[in-house]
Parts: structure tokens; sequence; C-alpha cells
């Protein structure tokens, strides 16, 4: 008679790493509702139906379980969430008295047929409940009205609203951010939402789709990501392959997020992301440089530097395109001087320091590094004062030569991280 061994029990998996997993599992749950709050239900007929059943919810008084009601029914109609209980703040500290005020002479009117009298001694007649019956049927009434109402007025507006192309680019070049956290996520959406720099640098027709394209200060990678969204939606395989994108970030947090994203883009050209000071680091040779919001964080001798470095580095018809505040633009740039102190302070730097230049002083010192100039405001729809410098440096272009490899230098203070 022969006797199998016993199967040993399954090792079970160490109490750390069980409270990791589900840490991990927690938080990818959470960023999906988180991204499935911001985004859900945003057809204009779907905005229009949340707000209108969100009034329809605020009106009643039933304080305290708006939130709930609000969610529960936006989710059984499939609905936004985020709308439909903005739309029920229409009962807030400020309106309360004048929706109870009308809820309750509406209620008694459709009770009893007649307006009721506004007097202390009707309302103790009226009793309690005679006084909430009113209130009720009011609310009933009053969120119907007012909730097709402004759902209409929703509805109208944002039907009445041109299909934008580039919400389309801004929702696929933001979706890689994500895996770098929610944080990063709806910054890089807000960015591209309100910031016109990128929308105008892509209407223009300035983002390249061949040779190699250098970032420097490229903070999370925005307009790296950007430029592939651009290339994916052209549905051009040939179109992405030669891209070589390299971005440069002094804030190490901000290099991570942006080499954590870019790893994320599924048909990504070649892209590496450098960590160093911009003061410090070679600049590799290009066929495009950006430097966006970067340049009035340096010493006005860095600033001259810089730009000589870069238009050495251009190629024969490359570009360079500059993006800075402009100190000749009155108010404007006095917005945008006491915001940029305040982000300064809100990061800790204190003693931050700035060198602004008004946009003939851009302009000239682009020009004394032998490039080709041309300028315009960038800062539509904002209260600050930019502007955005074409620069090229003179000669033809051949998109068809081979990428000129960066130089190495082990010396470098920086360093790379790869996607």
């Amino acid at each position: 008679m022969t006797h199998s061994a016993p199967t040993p029990p399954a090792k079970r998996q160490p109490r750390r790493e069980r409270k990791e997993s589900h840490r991990r599992r927690l938080t990818r749950q959470l960023r999906q509702l988180h991204v499935r709050l911001r985004t859900e239900g945003d057809s204009p007929r779907e905005r229009g139906l949340a707000v209108a059943l969100g009034t329809f919810i605020g009106c009643f008084p039933v304080y305290g379980a708006h939130l709930f009601l609000c969610t529960v029914a936006a989710r059984v109609l499939n609905l936004s969430r985020v709308y439909t209980y903005l739309a029920a703040h229409i009962n807030n500290p400020f309106t309360l008295p004048f929706l109870l005020f009308v809820e309750m002479k509406v209620g008694h009117r459709v009770l009893e047929g007649r307006w009721p009298e506004l007097s202390f001694a009707a309302v103790r007649d009226r009793g309690f409940l005679g006084f909430g019956g009113d209130v009720l049927v009011g609310s009933v009434v009053l969120g119907l009205v007012l909730g097709t109402v402004f759902g209409a007025l929703t509805w109208l507006l944002s039907r009445g609203r041109k299909p934008d192309p580039f919400a389309v680019l801004r929702e696929a070049a933001a979706e890689p951010y994500l895996k770098a956290g929610v944080l990063h996520w709806e910054f890089v959406r807000g960015k591209l939402r309100h910031d016109p720099m990128y929308r105008g640098i892509l209407e223009a027709g300035l983002l390249p789709r061949r040779g190699r394209l250098v970032d420097l200060g490229c903070g999370r990678g925005i307009l790296l990501s950007l430029l592939v969204a651009v290339a994916d939606a052209a549905e051009d395989d040939e179109v992405i392959a030669p891209m070589e994108l390299i971005g440069i970030e002094l804030r190490r947090s901000h290099a991570r997020a942006a080499a954590k994203a870019l790893a994320q883009l599924p048909h990504q050209p070649e892209i590496e992301i450098r960590q160093g000071d911009l003061r410090e680091l070679p600049v590799p040779p290009c066929d495009t440089a950006v430097l966006l919001d970067v340049l009035h964080y340096m010493p006005a001798e860095a600033q001259v530097d810089l730009i000589g470095r870069v238009a050495e580095k251009l190629r024969p018809g490359g570009m360079l395109l500059l993006r800075e505040a402009d100190a000749d633009a009155g108010w404007r740039f006095a917005t945008t001087r006491s915001a940029e102190r305040l982000m300064a302070v809100l990061r800790g730097h204190f003693r931050q320091r700035f060198h602004f230049r008004g946009k003939t002083a851009w302009e000239e010192l682009a020009r004394a590094a032998g490039l080709v100039v041309e300028s315009e405001p960038m800062s539509e729809g904002t209260p600050y004062g930019n502007v955005l410098l074409v620069a090229r440096k003179p000669g033809d272009v051949d998109w068809e030569a081979e990428p000129t490899p960066a130089a190495p230098s082990p010396a470098a203070p920086g360093d790379a991280l790869e996607p």
C-alpha cells in the first residue's frame, strides 16, 4: 500500500504584503471613481438633465439628505453626480428663506385654492402639519418649474457650443498622468484647459512632427504628451516614427511624474526625461527648442547664456518657442508678477528672485543670438501679460537628415529619467 505525501498548506501572504495589496487596490478604486465622477454624463443632453434633476432635489427641504438623494438618483439615471449635486445647491443658507417662503405660498395655493394670509396667527392656526404640507407640495411644484428652466438653459448653452477638437486632444494628453497620480492628472487637464498657450501653439501650426524637440524646463511634460496626442490623432505612424522628444526639468518630482506618465503612451516616439539645472546641463542638438515660462526664474546673465547655447545647438532652419511675461504689459504684467510671487511663496521659496523683460527686450535677446524673431501676445482669455516669441535660425531645415546624437556629458549634474 502506498501513501501519497500530504499537500503542504499554501503559505499565507505576509501581513505587510496583504495590507500593501489592499492599499493599492483601494487607491486604484478611488482613482477610478474620481475620474468617473469628473468625466461622466458630459453631453449637452445629459448635462441639462443632471441640472434639472439636481435643482428639483435641491428644492426639497430635506436638509442633510441632498447629497445622498443626488448620488442615488444620478447613478440610477446614469447622469453626472457632480453636476446633479452642484445644481442642488440652489438651496443654500442665502436662498433658504426665500425658497421656503415661495414654497409655502405656492403649496397653500394648490391645496386651499387661495394665497395664504401672512401673519403669525395664520401660521399658528395652520399648525405644523398644515405648514409642512404646504411647503412639501410647494417644493414639488417649484422644483419642477425651476428644474425645467435651469435644465433647459443648461442644455441650450451646452448645445450652442461648437464641437472642440482640442478638447479631445486635451483628454488624450492628460490621460497618461493618471498613472502618476490623480493630482497630476487634474493639474494637466486644468493647464491644458485654461492656459491659451497650448491651443495657440497648436492652432498656429508651430508643433513639429519630425526631428528632435527639446523642452527646456518641461515641468510634467505636458507639451510632449500633447505633441504625441496630436500625432496619434493623425493616425499616421509615419508621422510619429521620426520624432525624438527630450524634456529637461529641474524639479525631481515633476521630472519623475513626466517620465512615469509618458511611459504610458501607447505609440510613443523616442522620449527621454532628464533631471537637472538648465544653467549647467548641456543643451542637446535639436530641430525645435521650447522655453515656456522658464527664463524669468534666472538671473539676466544666465538668460543670455542659455539663449546663446540654444541658438548654437539649433539646426539651420530650426525654431525656438519662447513664452515669457511681458514687463511692458501694464496691469496685466502686474497680475502676472503677483501670481508668480504667490506661487513662489506657496512652494516655500520666499526669497525667489525674478528677472522679467519687456517684449522688445526679449526680442533683442533672441536677435543677439542670431535668431530671426516674430512675436505675438499669448494670454488671451486670462488677466496675464505674456508674449510668445517664435525665433528661427537662418537656413533651410532638412527633415530627412538623421537626428544629431546628443553629446555625452558624464560630468553633467543632472540624470536621465527613462520612462
